[in-house]
């Protein structure tokens, strides 16, 4: 009996040590809040929104990952702007600029994921957060307008993706293709919600740099303008744009240089852009999904020559590129003719924003042997080319300017559209467009058609990512973009034996002979220029439909 009772007193004691050292073991992990504690203050909500925000700016104006993708880049690439440049290592940018993208297309692939990984985030706080104070109420509105704004990449992209309204279980991971016409109303719905809501907030005055940091009202009355003007809602869009007009908190910047620069940063003209920091010690933060400041989307922004230059002593007070490198993003012969036909050769934009050959020697800029540039025509981009001025600067362009998805003067010129398109306020179309032509240095024009508004569109708004849109709404790029990619040219530079780079008055005045030589896209050439019934959206990624059995192929692929 005595056994019995101090093997039940061992077993107990055993028992409660076990439980102490349980009880011991089971330290909270410090610095991490549990899913259940955490979506609640007005704090938590604006961590969650915050991580919307750098995922959109990740999404769309980043360097997604090391391929240097984000959606900034990958619209430009389809349209008649730029060039993609002669990166081996990089056959997605060149898949897109030759009109012969495939399904396995990185760019696609990760700009697709970045903006369902937004649309994911703005769920989050969509459910997570009731509207009971006025900074949930805010931070509510501001997830769905980001929430319509990725719809809206998406189905003007892809046509018709997957509608996802909600965080979705395990079980809902496979989503069939939604409708255009459903993405729209889901959009249209986000939006006005947001708007009506009357808790985003607005610039006190044009000068005001800190409030834009914010979506603002003017910024989702703008994009719902847009998404009614993408549908032929003329109407229903000018009423969008004149409430943006009317708010006097928006104007055209006096001086273009600025733009898409660090000068240029909360200025007047951004009706909505994606901000970085001022964190000299975060340089590269931005990258790969970081809260950074990283100039990302100009990654390879400042190498446009791959030609073995060097650089004269007054070369980098102009710009800050770096004498060789991939050729990136050189504009085309097609841009640099519709300028020089509009405005001359010495023309304000022109002139600010495309450099020929000649021009980049004036900026002191030599060669002292042959060399050559892979898909170049002898034009250099100056528009979103780090300067002087933009901080950090490096050899991979990471700097601390913001980053405008929309500004005024598109504001202008989508008003003027509006109007020429219901057959409405001519005047205003006229005073809208000759706002920009006046600011371009250029006359004044009277009864503004159409044609006025896509060529203003056209330059304007060059290489920043909207042309291919503007071309497929309007049923212009069948046309315009017939032969994209199908002949690929390489410009060749030859210096006169006779050039003296020893002196600084030998290297202004050095010649040199050039020539464009054109050769046929032996990469796929049948497949390149515009195929109806494929071009018009991109293909899904591979990897989504092998993962999604409910997803159907866009046509063509």
């Amino acid at each position: 009996m005595k056994k019995y009772k101090l093997y039940i007193g061992c077993l107990s004691a055993a028992l409660f040590i076990t439980s102490c050292n349980v009880d011991l073991l089971n330290i909270p992990q410090e610095g991490v809040i549990s899913e259940e504690n955490f979506y609640k203050t007005d704090a938590d909500c604006d961590e969650a929104i915050t991580a919307v925000y750098n995922s959109f700016r990740n999404a769309y104006s980043g360097d997604i990952d090391w391929r240097y993708c984000n959606g900034f880049l990958l619209k430009n690439m389809l349209a008649d702007d730029l060039y993609c440049g002669g990166a081996w290592d990089q056959p997605a940018p060149q898949e897109l600029a030759q009109s012969v993208t495939t399904t396995t297309n990185e760019w696609v692939k990760l700009y697709y994921r970045e903006l369902y990984s937004t649309i994911y985030l703005a769920n989050i706080v969509l459910e997570k957060f009731d509207e009971s104070s006025d900074i949930k109420k805010r931070n509510i509105a501001e997830a769905k307008f980001f929430r319509a704004i990725c719809y809206f990449e998406l189905v003007t992209l892809w046509g018709n993706p997957p509608l996802v309204d909600h965080v979705l279980t395990a079980s809902e991971y496979e989503q069939p293709n939604s409708s255009e016409a459903a993405l729209y109303s889901f959009i249209e719905t986000d939006l006005t919600e947001a708007i009506n809501a009357g808790v985003l907030v607005s610039k006190t005055n044009m000068d005001d740099k800190d409030t834009g940091t914010r979506v603002t009202q003017e910024a989702a009355q703008a994009l719902l303008g847009k998404v009614y003007l993408y549908q032929g809602k003329y109407l229903e869009a000018k009423a969008q744009f004149k409430a943006v007009i009317d708010s006097q908190k928006y104007d055209l910047v006096d001086d273009i240089t600025i733009l898409y620069h660090m000068a240029g940063n909360g200025c007047k003209e951004y009706i909505f852009e994606n901000v970085r920091h001022n964190d000299p010690n975060n340089l590269w933060g931005g990258v790969n999904g970081g809260t950074g400041q990283s100039g990302a989307h100009q990654i390879l922004g400042n190498w446009p020559f791959s030609i073995s230059l060097f650089m004269g002593p007054e070369a980098l007070s102009h710009y800050n590129f770096c004498p060789q490198g991939y050729a990136k993003f050189n504009p085309t012969g097609t841009i640099y003719d519709a300028f020089v036909a509009e405005e001359g050769e010495s023309g304000y934009r022109l002139t600010n924003w495309i450099k020929t050959w000649d021009q980049v020697v004036a900026m002191n800029v030599y060669m002292p042997s042959s060399g050559s540039s892979p898909t170049c025509e002898g034009y250099y981009r100056l528009k979103w080319l780090p300067t002087q001025e933009d901080e950090n600067v490096t050899d991979w362009s990471g700097a601390r300017q913001c980053h405008p998805v929309m500004r005024y003067a598109d504001v202008l010129l989508m008003m003027a559209e509006a109007c020429v398109q219901s057959g409405t306020d001519q005047a205003l179309a006229d005073e809208c467009v000759n706002k920009v032509r006046t600011r371009a240095r250029l006359a004044s024009k009277s009864n503004v058609t159409m044609d006025d508004i896509k060529k203003e569109r056209q330059l304007e708004l060059c290489m920043e990512g909207v042309r291919f849109l503007d071309l497929k709404r309007w049923g212009d790029a069948p046309k315009v973009l017939a032969d994209k990619g199908r002949q690929i040219p390489t410009f060749r530079v030859t210096p006169d034996p006779s050039n003296d780079y020893t002196t600084a008055e030998g290297v202004y005045n050095a010649k040199y002979d050039c020539s464009v030589e054109w050769t046929d896209n032996d990469y796929n050439y049948e497949a390149s220029g515009w195929t109806p019934n494929r071009d018009e959206y991109l293909p899904y990624p591979q990897d989504e439909m092998n993962a999604n059995s409910q997803l159907v192929q866009n046509p063509g692929y």
